[in-house]
């Protein structure tokens, strides 16, 4: 999957997102803002989400870096670089 453009990487993330909190109104989310204060997001659902997130791109996703995944801009750019793209 490492072709995926930056539209391709945002419509993933929303759409796992969905599956993680299926009553989350995805269309609605501030990428500046964490998806905790928007979307209520616990620790557990947070770990979905990553899991989701590495198995769907191909990719690894540390523990460390988690904070940097906190929004929906902070995930663009995470994967982006992860795949290569330029961010």
């Amino acid at each position: 999957m490492s072709t995926m453009n930056k539209e391709q990487i945002r419509e993933a993330i929303l759409r796992i997102l969905a599956d993680v909190i299926p009553n989350a109104d995805t269309q609605a989310i501030n990428p500046d803002i964490s998806f905790h204060d928007q979307l209520e997001l616990d620790s557990i659902d947070f770990l979905r989400l990553m899991m989701s997130l590495e198995k769907e791109m191909n990719v690894t996703i540390f523990d460390f870096d988690y904070p940097k995944l906190s929004t929906l801009k902070g995930c663009e750019r995470y994967l982006a670089e992860q795949l290569m793209l330029t961010a």
